[in-house]
Protein backbone atom coordinates (compact mmCIF):
# COMPACT_ATOMS: atom_id res chain seq x y z
CA UNK A 1 0.00 0.00 0.00
CA UNK A 2 1.41 3.35 -1.10
CA UNK A 3 1.40 6.14 1.47
CA UNK A 4 -0.10 9.29 1.39
CA UNK A 5 2.41 12.49 1.75
CA UNK A 6 -0.86 15.01 1.70
CA UNK A 7 1.77 17.97 3.01
CA UNK A 8 3.78 17.46 -0.25
CA UNK A 9 0.10 17.87 -2.46
CA UNK A 10 0.25 21.13 -0.28
CA UNK A 11 3.73 22.26 -0.90
CA UNK A 12 3.18 21.08 -4.63
CA UNK A 13 0.67 23.67 -4.81
CA UNK A 14 3.10 26.68 -3.33
CA UNK A 15 5.79 25.52 -5.54
CA UNK A 16 4.02 25.90 -8.87
CA UNK A 17 2.63 29.08 -7.98
CA UNK A 18 5.82 30.22 -7.93
CA UNK A 19 7.17 28.81 -10.70
CA UNK A 20 3.60 29.68 -12.68
CA UNK A 21 5.29 32.04 -14.73
CA UNK A 22 8.39 30.09 -15.47
CA UNK A 23 6.39 27.33 -16.27
CA UNK A 24 4.57 29.55 -19.00
CA UNK A 25 7.70 30.89 -20.40
CA UNK A 26 9.17 27.17 -20.94
CA UNK A 27 5.44 26.72 -22.77
CA UNK A 28 5.92 29.12 -24.36
CA UNK A 29 9.51 28.43 -26.14
CA UNK A 30 8.27 25.38 -26.89
CA UNK A 31 5.60 26.41 -29.15
CA UNK A 32 7.75 29.34 -30.72
CA UNK A 33 11.36 28.13 -30.28
CA UNK A 34 12.12 31.58 -32.83
CA UNK A 35 11.55 33.95 -29.74
CA UNK A 36 13.94 32.70 -27.50
CA UNK A 37 17.00 32.25 -29.66
CA UNK A 38 19.27 31.47 -26.62
CA UNK A 39 17.77 28.06 -26.21
CA UNK A 40 19.05 25.29 -27.55
CA UNK A 41 16.35 24.80 -30.84
CA UNK A 42 16.93 20.81 -30.65
CA UNK A 43 16.17 21.01 -26.64
CA UNK A 44 12.41 20.25 -27.47
CA UNK A 45 10.69 17.58 -29.80
CA UNK A 46 8.27 19.52 -31.88
CA UNK A 47 6.14 16.85 -33.00
CA UNK A 48 2.76 18.35 -34.11
CA UNK A 49 1.12 16.51 -31.69
CA UNK A 50 3.25 18.06 -28.71
CA UNK A 51 3.04 21.19 -29.95
CA UNK A 52 -0.97 20.89 -29.84
CA UNK A 53 -0.70 19.97 -26.74
CA UNK A 54 1.75 22.32 -25.34
CA UNK A 55 -0.65 25.45 -26.89
CA UNK A 56 -3.42 23.96 -25.14
CA UNK A 57 -1.74 24.00 -21.92
CA UNK A 58 -0.12 27.26 -22.11
CA UNK A 59 -3.56 28.40 -23.50
CA UNK A 60 -4.79 26.91 -19.85
CA UNK A 61 -2.63 28.02 -17.68
CA UNK A 62 -2.85 31.71 -19.28
CA UNK A 63 -6.45 32.20 -18.68
CA UNK A 64 -7.59 34.27 -15.71
CA UNK A 65 -10.04 32.23 -15.10
CA UNK A 66 -8.02 29.17 -14.15
CA UNK A 67 -5.35 31.95 -12.54
CA UNK A 68 -8.07 32.90 -9.97
CA UNK A 69 -9.30 29.29 -9.58
CA UNK A 70 -5.64 28.29 -8.90
CA UNK A 71 -4.92 31.36 -6.57
CA UNK A 72 -8.07 30.33 -4.55
CA UNK A 73 -7.18 26.78 -4.54
CA UNK A 74 -3.77 27.20 -3.46
CA UNK A 75 -4.94 29.69 -0.64
CA UNK A 76 -8.26 27.76 0.39
CA UNK A 77 -6.43 24.25 0.82
CA UNK A 78 -3.56 26.39 2.97
CA UNK A 79 -6.13 26.24 6.15
CA UNK A 80 -5.54 22.42 6.12
CA UNK A 81 -1.75 22.60 5.82
CA UNK A 82 -1.20 22.04 9.44
CA UNK A 83 -3.41 19.21 10.22
CA UNK A 84 -2.41 17.70 7.57
CA UNK A 85 1.27 17.34 9.16
CA UNK A 86 -0.25 16.08 12.11
CA UNK A 87 -2.55 14.06 10.61
CA UNK A 88 0.78 12.12 9.15
CA UNK A 89 2.68 11.48 12.62
CA UNK A 90 1.89 8.28 14.27
CA UNK A 91 1.53 9.72 17.93
CA UNK A 92 -0.83 11.86 17.95
CA UNK A 93 -4.18 10.97 19.75
CA UNK A 94 -8.33 11.50 18.79
CA UNK A 95 -8.67 13.90 20.99
CA UNK A 96 -6.17 16.52 19.53
CA UNK A 97 -7.19 15.59 16.06
CA UNK A 98 -10.64 16.67 17.10
CA UNK A 99 -9.17 19.84 18.54
CA UNK A 100 -7.07 20.82 15.57
CA UNK A 101 -10.09 20.20 13.41
CA UNK A 102 -12.27 22.34 15.68
CA UNK A 103 -9.68 24.85 15.82
CA UNK A 104 -9.50 24.81 11.38
CA UNK A 105 -13.48 25.08 11.29
CA UNK A 106 -13.13 27.89 13.89
CA UNK A 107 -10.40 29.60 11.43
CA UNK A 108 -12.90 29.08 8.29
CA UNK A 109 -15.57 29.81 10.11
CA UNK A 110 -14.30 33.75 10.60
CA UNK A 111 -12.72 33.27 7.13
CA UNK A 112 -16.22 32.98 5.64
CA UNK A 113 -17.61 35.91 7.85
CA UNK A 114 -15.16 38.21 6.12
CA UNK A 115 -14.74 36.48 2.60
CA UNK A 116 -15.23 39.79 0.58
CA UNK A 117 -11.83 40.56 1.86
CA UNK A 118 -10.28 37.51 1.62
CA UNK A 119 -11.16 37.15 -1.66
CA UNK A 120 -9.91 40.66 -2.56
CA UNK A 121 -6.60 39.37 -1.40
CA UNK A 122 -6.88 36.38 -3.49
CA UNK A 123 -7.95 38.44 -6.74
CA UNK A 124 -4.70 40.93 -6.21
CA UNK A 125 -2.63 38.25 -5.99
CA UNK A 126 -4.08 36.23 -9.44
CA UNK A 127 -4.11 39.80 -10.91
CA UNK A 128 -0.18 39.79 -9.90
CA UNK A 129 0.32 36.58 -11.06
CA UNK A 130 -1.22 37.21 -14.82
CA UNK A 131 0.25 40.49 -15.18
CA UNK A 132 3.80 38.58 -14.57
CA UNK A 133 2.84 36.39 -17.75
CA UNK A 134 1.85 38.63 -19.85
CA UNK A 135 -1.80 38.43 -20.45
CA UNK A 136 -4.82 40.93 -19.58
CA UNK A 137 -7.16 40.45 -16.43
CA UNK A 138 -10.71 39.29 -18.34
CA UNK A 139 -13.74 40.05 -16.02
CA UNK A 140 -15.42 36.95 -14.80
CA UNK A 141 -18.74 35.82 -15.71
CA UNK A 142 -21.61 36.75 -12.75
CA UNK A 143 -24.26 34.52 -12.70
CA UNK A 144 -27.76 36.75 -12.47
CA UNK A 145 -29.59 36.41 -9.18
Amino acid sequence: MRKTRWVERHSCLETFGQLYEHVVTCLDDMVNPHIYPEVNENLWNRDNNTKHMTRGSKSCLQSFGVIVGFTVLKNSLDYLKGLSAKLQRSDIGVFNVYTIIDNIKSEIQCFRGDIAVEFEKWYDEAKQLDSYIGTEEEKLRVPRV
